[in-house]
Protein backbone atom coordinates (compact mmCIF):
# COMPACT_ATOMS: atom_id res chain seq x y z
CA UNK A 1 0.00 0.00 0.00
CA UNK A 2 1.43 3.42 -0.49
CA UNK A 3 0.92 5.95 2.33
CA UNK A 4 1.54 9.41 2.65
CA UNK A 5 1.74 11.02 6.31
CA UNK A 6 1.29 14.35 6.31
CA UNK A 7 1.99 16.81 9.40
CA UNK A 8 3.83 20.35 10.12
CA UNK A 9 7.02 18.84 11.35
CA UNK A 10 9.46 16.37 13.41
CA UNK A 11 10.12 18.48 16.81
CA UNK A 12 9.25 16.49 19.99
CA UNK A 13 5.63 16.22 20.97
CA UNK A 14 3.77 13.16 21.05
CA UNK A 15 1.74 13.38 17.76
CA UNK A 16 5.23 13.57 16.44
CA UNK A 17 6.03 10.29 18.22
CA UNK A 18 3.30 8.35 16.83
CA UNK A 19 3.95 9.28 13.43
CA UNK A 20 6.75 7.83 13.42
CA UNK A 21 6.13 5.08 15.10
CA UNK A 22 3.39 4.27 13.11
CA UNK A 23 5.39 5.31 10.27
CA UNK A 24 8.43 2.72 10.92
CA UNK A 25 5.99 -0.01 11.58
CA UNK A 26 4.00 0.12 8.06
CA UNK A 27 7.26 -0.16 6.39
CA UNK A 28 8.04 -3.15 8.70
CA UNK A 29 5.30 -5.10 7.51
CA UNK A 30 5.88 -4.70 3.64
CA UNK A 31 4.10 -1.12 2.92
CA UNK A 32 5.46 2.13 1.12
CA UNK A 33 4.89 5.33 3.42
CA UNK A 34 6.21 8.81 2.87
CA UNK A 35 6.27 11.67 5.20
CA UNK A 36 5.39 15.27 3.68
CA UNK A 37 6.11 17.83 5.96
CA UNK A 38 5.69 21.52 6.06
CA UNK A 39 9.57 22.44 6.69
CA UNK A 40 12.42 20.69 8.22
CA UNK A 41 13.99 20.92 12.13
CA UNK A 42 16.73 19.65 13.28
CA UNK A 43 17.06 15.97 12.86
CA UNK A 44 18.23 15.14 16.68
CA UNK A 45 15.05 16.19 17.93
CA UNK A 46 12.87 13.17 16.14
CA UNK A 47 13.91 12.52 12.32
CA UNK A 48 16.86 10.65 13.20
CA UNK A 49 14.58 7.77 15.10
CA UNK A 50 12.66 7.21 11.10
CA UNK A 51 13.15 3.99 9.43
CA UNK A 52 15.58 4.58 6.62
CA UNK A 53 12.92 2.88 4.77
CA UNK A 54 10.53 6.09 5.51
CA UNK A 55 10.97 8.45 2.57
CA UNK A 56 10.56 12.14 3.79
CA UNK A 57 9.57 15.32 1.58
CA UNK A 58 9.21 19.17 2.51
CA UNK A 59 6.66 21.74 1.01
CA UNK A 60 9.27 24.41 2.04
CA UNK A 61 12.94 24.79 2.48
CA UNK A 62 12.58 26.93 5.52
CA UNK A 63 9.62 27.47 8.15
CA UNK A 64 8.92 31.45 7.26
CA UNK A 65 6.33 32.81 8.94
CA UNK A 66 3.13 30.33 9.31
CA UNK A 67 0.36 32.26 7.65
CA UNK A 68 2.50 31.52 4.28
CA UNK A 69 2.66 27.75 4.99
CA UNK A 70 -1.00 27.29 4.68
CA UNK A 71 -1.42 30.37 1.71
CA UNK A 72 0.97 28.28 0.02
CA UNK A 73 -0.93 25.15 0.21
CA UNK A 74 -3.66 25.43 -2.37
CA UNK A 75 -1.22 25.88 -4.84
CA UNK A 76 1.43 23.19 -3.84
CA UNK A 77 -1.84 20.32 -3.94
CA UNK A 78 -2.85 21.53 -7.03
CA UNK A 79 0.53 21.47 -8.71
CA UNK A 80 1.44 18.01 -6.84
CA UNK A 81 -2.31 15.80 -7.74
CA UNK A 82 -0.70 13.85 -9.77
CA UNK A 83 1.84 12.76 -7.29
CA UNK A 84 -1.10 12.56 -4.32
CA UNK A 85 -3.58 10.92 -6.22
CA UNK A 86 -0.90 7.85 -7.00
CA UNK A 87 -0.99 7.34 -3.14
CA UNK A 88 -3.83 4.97 -1.76
CA UNK A 89 -4.03 6.54 1.71
CA UNK A 90 -3.30 10.24 2.38
CA UNK A 91 -3.36 10.52 6.74
CA UNK A 92 -3.47 13.61 7.92
CA UNK A 93 -2.22 15.22 11.57
CA UNK A 94 -2.51 18.19 13.20
CA UNK A 95 -3.73 21.71 11.65
CA UNK A 96 -1.45 21.60 8.94
CA UNK A 97 -2.56 18.09 7.98
CA UNK A 98 -5.81 18.95 8.42
CA UNK A 99 -5.84 22.05 6.34
CA UNK A 100 -4.18 19.75 3.47
CA UNK A 101 -6.95 16.82 3.59
CA UNK A 102 -9.35 19.80 3.25
CA UNK A 103 -7.67 20.37 0.47
CA UNK A 104 -7.44 17.61 -0.86
CA UNK A 105 -10.60 16.47 -0.33
CA UNK A 106 -11.56 18.98 -2.98
CA UNK A 107 -8.95 18.26 -5.51
CA UNK A 108 -10.03 14.49 -5.65
CA UNK A 109 -14.06 15.10 -5.78
CA UNK A 110 -13.05 17.44 -8.88
CA UNK A 111 -10.67 14.88 -10.71
CA UNK A 112 -12.90 11.58 -10.71
CA UNK A 113 -12.27 8.61 -10.26
CA UNK A 114 -9.33 7.97 -7.99
CA UNK A 115 -9.31 6.03 -4.69
CA UNK A 116 -7.11 7.86 -2.97
CA UNK A 117 -8.83 8.07 0.97
CA UNK A 118 -8.24 10.55 3.23
CA UNK A 119 -7.45 9.99 6.86
CA UNK A 120 -7.21 12.41 9.79
CA UNK A 121 -6.23 11.95 13.46
CA UNK A 122 -7.09 14.17 16.17
CA UNK A 123 -4.68 14.45 18.54
CA UNK A 124 -5.72 17.21 20.36
CA UNK A 125 -8.49 15.88 23.13
CA UNK A 126 -9.38 17.15 26.54
CA UNK A 127 -8.98 20.36 28.27
CA UNK A 128 -6.40 23.00 26.82
CA UNK A 129 -7.57 22.19 23.15
CA UNK A 130 -9.09 25.97 22.28
CA UNK A 131 -12.67 26.60 20.76
CA UNK A 132 -11.49 27.57 17.47
CA UNK A 133 -9.26 24.17 17.09
CA UNK A 134 -12.06 21.91 18.27
CA UNK A 135 -14.48 24.05 16.10
CA UNK A 136 -12.27 23.83 13.17
CA UNK A 137 -11.42 19.77 14.14
CA UNK A 138 -15.21 19.42 13.86
CA UNK A 139 -15.97 21.06 11.11
CA UNK A 140 -13.28 19.72 8.82
CA UNK A 141 -13.96 15.83 10.29
CA UNK A 142 -16.64 15.83 7.36
CA UNK A 143 -13.90 15.92 4.49
CA UNK A 144 -12.27 12.80 5.68
CA UNK A 145 -13.31 9.18 4.91
CA UNK A 146 -12.22 8.66 8.36
CA UNK A 147 -11.77 10.88 11.52
CA UNK A 148 -9.51 9.47 14.32
CA UNK A 149 -9.58 10.44 17.49
CA UNK A 150 -6.82 9.05 20.00
CA UNK A 151 -9.41 9.88 23.10
CA UNK A 152 -12.66 10.49 23.47
CA UNK A 153 -14.09 12.93 25.54
CA UNK A 154 -17.50 14.49 26.59
CA UNK A 155 -17.47 17.03 23.67
CA UNK A 156 -16.50 14.59 20.90
CA UNK A 157 -18.45 11.72 22.72
CA UNK A 158 -22.06 13.85 22.18
CA UNK A 159 -20.94 15.12 18.50
CA UNK A 160 -20.07 12.25 17.37
CA UNK A 161 -23.39 10.52 18.48
CA UNK A 162 -25.33 13.07 18.00
CA UNK A 163 -24.42 13.73 14.62
CA UNK A 164 -24.80 10.09 13.76
CA UNK A 165 -20.74 10.25 12.64
CA UNK A 166 -19.88 7.00 11.04
CA UNK A 167 -16.62 8.11 10.09
CA UNK A 168 -15.15 8.74 13.52
CA UNK A 169 -13.56 6.32 15.46
CA UNK A 170 -11.35 5.93 18.54
CA UNK A 171 -7.97 4.42 17.83
CA UNK A 172 -5.80 4.77 21.17
CA UNK A 173 -2.09 6.07 20.92
CA UNK A 174 0.56 3.18 20.94
CA UNK A 175 4.80 3.24 21.15
CA UNK A 176 7.11 0.58 20.81
CA UNK A 177 8.02 -1.10 24.13
CA UNK A 178 11.82 -1.52 24.88
CA UNK A 179 11.76 -6.25 26.20
CA UNK A 180 12.08 -4.56 29.79
CA UNK A 181 10.82 -6.52 33.25
CA UNK A 182 8.86 -3.95 35.46
CA UNK A 183 10.94 -3.15 38.82
CA UNK A 184 10.56 -5.59 41.35
CA UNK A 185 10.10 -5.11 45.40
CA UNK A 186 13.65 -5.28 45.32
CA UNK A 187 14.75 -3.18 42.85
CA UNK A 188 12.06 -0.11 44.24
CA UNK A 189 14.09 -0.67 47.50
CA UNK A 190 17.18 0.06 45.74
CA UNK A 191 15.87 3.10 44.47
CA UNK A 192 14.88 4.38 47.79
CA UNK A 193 17.60 3.05 49.86
CA UNK A 194 21.35 3.28 49.15
CA UNK A 195 23.76 1.24 51.54
CA UNK A 196 23.61 1.17 55.09
CA UNK A 197 20.85 3.36 56.50
CA UNK A 198 21.40 6.26 54.43
CA UNK A 199 18.13 7.39 52.80
CA UNK A 200 17.85 8.03 49.24
CA UNK A 201 15.64 10.88 48.20
CA UNK A 202 12.21 9.65 46.47
CA UNK A 203 12.21 10.75 42.95
CA UNK A 204 9.02 11.91 41.25
CA UNK A 205 8.90 13.53 37.87
CA UNK A 206 7.03 14.26 34.59
CA UNK A 207 8.04 15.51 31.07
CA UNK A 208 5.82 17.80 29.51
CA UNK A 209 5.58 20.61 26.92
CA UNK A 210 5.29 23.60 28.86
CA UNK A 211 3.05 25.41 27.16
CA UNK A 212 -0.58 26.87 29.05
CA UNK A 213 -2.55 24.29 27.15
CA UNK A 214 -0.95 21.74 28.72
CA UNK A 215 -1.25 23.15 32.38
CA UNK A 216 2.03 22.07 33.80
CA UNK A 217 1.58 24.74 37.21
CA UNK A 218 -0.57 21.31 38.03
CA UNK A 219 2.40 19.46 38.39
CA UNK A 220 4.20 21.80 40.25
CA UNK A 221 0.89 22.17 43.02
CA UNK A 222 1.26 18.28 43.09
CA UNK A 223 5.09 18.40 43.95
CA UNK A 224 4.52 21.31 46.33
CA UNK A 225 1.13 19.14 48.41
CA UNK A 226 3.46 16.00 48.34
CA UNK A 227 6.45 17.51 49.84
CA UNK A 228 4.59 19.36 52.65
CA UNK A 229 2.98 15.59 52.98
CA UNK A 230 5.92 13.38 53.26
CA UNK A 231 6.29 15.03 56.91
CA UNK A 232 10.44 15.68 56.34
CA UNK A 233 10.89 12.55 54.05
CA UNK A 234 13.33 13.37 51.55
CA UNK A 235 12.04 13.78 48.14
CA UNK A 236 13.21 15.15 44.34
CA UNK A 237 11.01 16.56 41.55
CA UNK A 238 11.81 16.63 37.78
CA UNK A 239 9.78 18.75 35.41
CA UNK A 240 11.48 18.01 31.99
CA UNK A 241 10.41 19.81 28.91
CA UNK A 242 10.57 23.37 27.19
CA UNK A 243 7.79 25.89 26.44
CA UNK A 244 6.71 29.16 26.60
CA UNK A 245 5.79 28.86 30.40
CA UNK A 246 9.17 28.29 31.65
CA UNK A 247 10.38 31.27 33.16
CA UNK A 248 6.61 31.31 34.93
CA UNK A 249 6.65 27.79 36.08
CA UNK A 250 10.30 28.94 37.56
CA UNK A 251 8.99 31.82 39.61
CA UNK A 252 5.80 29.65 40.96
CA UNK A 253 8.19 26.87 41.59
CA UNK A 254 10.26 29.73 44.16
CA UNK A 255 6.91 30.80 45.65
CA UNK A 256 5.62 27.25 46.52
CA UNK A 257 9.22 26.81 48.02
CA UNK A 258 10.64 24.31 45.83
CA UNK A 259 13.71 25.67 44.94
CA UNK A 260 15.93 23.00 46.59
CA UNK A 261 13.88 19.92 45.32
CA UNK A 262 12.92 20.41 41.72
CA UNK A 263 15.18 20.10 39.00
CA UNK A 264 14.17 21.62 35.31
CA UNK A 265 16.37 19.86 32.89
CA UNK A 266 14.49 21.47 29.72
CA UNK A 267 13.88 19.83 26.02
CA UNK A 268 14.57 15.81 26.89
CA UNK A 269 16.00 14.46 23.91
CA UNK A 270 16.11 10.76 25.67
CA UNK A 271 12.98 10.25 28.12
CA UNK A 272 15.27 6.88 29.34
CA UNK A 273 17.37 9.69 31.26
CA UNK A 274 14.79 10.97 33.57
CA UNK A 275 12.49 7.78 33.75
CA UNK A 276 15.35 5.64 35.03
CA UNK A 277 15.61 8.34 38.01
CA UNK A 278 11.80 7.99 39.15
CA UNK A 279 10.07 6.04 41.86
CA UNK A 280 6.70 7.60 40.34
CA UNK A 281 5.68 9.04 37.21
CA UNK A 282 3.09 12.20 36.63
CA UNK A 283 0.82 11.90 33.53
CA UNK A 284 -1.60 13.73 31.67
CA UNK A 285 -5.08 11.81 31.45
CA UNK A 286 -8.27 12.06 29.17
CA UNK A 287 -10.83 9.65 31.07
CA UNK A 288 -9.59 6.56 30.49
CA UNK A 289 -6.25 7.53 28.01
CA UNK A 290 -2.97 8.68 29.10
CA UNK A 291 -0.85 10.63 26.61
CA UNK A 292 2.23 9.12 25.15
CA UNK A 293 5.15 10.37 27.65
CA UNK A 294 2.81 8.06 30.24
CA UNK A 295 3.18 5.14 28.29
CA UNK A 296 7.00 5.61 27.55
CA UNK A 297 7.03 5.48 31.82
CA UNK A 298 5.01 2.22 32.09
CA UNK A 299 6.48 0.76 29.41
CA UNK A 300 10.05 1.66 31.21
CA UNK A 301 8.36 0.14 33.82
CA UNK A 302 7.82 3.38 36.35
CA UNK A 303 4.20 3.13 38.22
CA UNK A 304 2.04 6.36 37.03
CA UNK A 305 -0.27 8.34 38.07
CA UNK A 306 -2.16 11.12 36.33
CA UNK A 307 -3.73 14.24 36.34
CA UNK A 308 -7.39 13.98 34.88
CA UNK A 309 -7.93 16.53 32.11
CA UNK A 310 -11.50 15.66 31.14
CA UNK A 311 -13.81 17.40 34.09
CA UNK A 312 -16.43 15.63 36.34
CA UNK A 313 -14.95 11.86 35.35
CA UNK A 314 -15.84 9.96 38.02
CA UNK A 315 -14.07 6.34 36.50
CA UNK A 316 -10.29 7.85 37.66
CA UNK A 317 -10.30 5.75 40.51
CA UNK A 318 -11.17 2.47 38.31
CA UNK A 319 -8.93 3.04 35.46
CA UNK A 320 -6.18 1.41 34.67
CA UNK A 321 -3.75 4.34 35.63
CA UNK A 322 -5.31 6.64 38.83
CA UNK A 323 -6.59 9.75 37.89
CA UNK A 324 -8.30 12.77 39.94
CA UNK A 325 -8.86 16.25 38.85
CA UNK A 326 -7.68 17.57 42.10
CA UNK A 327 -3.84 17.91 42.97
CA UNK A 328 -4.22 17.82 46.31
CA UNK A 329 -6.03 14.49 45.63
CA UNK A 330 -3.28 12.96 43.25
CA UNK A 331 -0.38 14.22 45.79
CA UNK A 332 -2.17 11.81 48.94
CA UNK A 333 -2.09 9.24 46.20
CA UNK A 334 1.70 9.68 45.66
CA UNK A 335 2.58 9.97 48.99
CA UNK A 336 0.59 6.33 49.92
CA UNK A 337 2.36 4.47 47.35
CA UNK A 338 5.73 5.89 47.77
CA UNK A 339 5.25 4.88 51.73
CA UNK A 340 4.96 0.76 50.03
CA UNK A 341 7.58 0.44 47.71
CA UNK A 342 5.87 -3.32 47.52
CA UNK A 343 3.02 -1.60 46.25
CA UNK A 344 4.47 0.55 43.55
CA UNK A 345 6.22 -2.85 42.43
CA UNK A 346 3.09 -4.47 41.78
CA UNK A 347 1.46 -1.24 39.76
CA UNK A 348 4.27 -0.88 37.59
CA UNK A 349 3.99 -4.56 36.58
CA UNK A 350 -0.13 -4.28 36.11
CA UNK A 351 0.22 -1.47 34.05
CA UNK A 352 3.28 -2.59 31.67
CA UNK A 353 0.92 -5.62 31.50
CA UNK A 354 -2.16 -3.83 30.53
CA UNK A 355 -0.28 -1.55 28.20
CA UNK A 356 1.72 -4.46 26.25
CA UNK A 357 -1.85 -6.00 25.33
CA UNK A 358 -4.01 -2.66 24.97
CA UNK A 359 -1.40 0.17 23.86
CA UNK A 360 1.25 -1.40 21.89
CA UNK A 361 2.47 0.01 18.06
CA UNK A 362 1.92 -3.18 16.58
CA UNK A 363 -2.12 -3.10 17.88
CA UNK A 364 -2.47 0.98 16.74
CA UNK A 365 -0.77 -0.20 13.61
CA UNK A 366 -3.40 -2.78 12.42
CA UNK A 367 -6.16 -0.65 13.85
CA UNK A 368 -5.01 2.08 11.47
CA UNK A 369 -4.63 -0.49 8.87
CA UNK A 370 -8.58 -1.41 9.09
CA UNK A 371 -9.07 2.30 8.91
CA UNK A 372 -7.28 2.46 5.78
CA UNK A 373 -9.51 -0.13 3.91
CA UNK A 374 -12.88 1.19 4.64
CA UNK A 375 -14.70 2.73 1.52
CA UNK A 376 -15.57 6.38 1.25
CA UNK A 377 -18.18 7.36 2.26
CA UNK A 378 -18.60 11.29 3.65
Amino acid sequence: MQILQVLPHLSKGGAERVVIELSNELVAVGHNVTLLLAYPVNPILNQQYLDERVKVDFVLTEPGKRILQYLKLPFWVAKNWRVLRSYEVIHCHLTYGLVFGFLTSFARRFNQPNQVRLIATCHMVGVGVSRSNRFLNRRFSYFFDVFALMAQDKYWREFRYSKKRKNIHIVPNGISAEKKVPKSKADQDKLTRTSGNEIKAYAIGTISRLQAERKPWLFLEIFSRVQELMNGDDVRFILGGEGAERDALTKQSQRLGLVETLSMPGLVQDPKEVLEKLDLYIGLNVEGITGIAGLEAVFAGVPVVSIQLAQNYGNGANDWIWSDEDPLAVARKIVDYLKSPNQLAIIAGEQYKLATENFSVELMRDNYLDLYKIDRNI
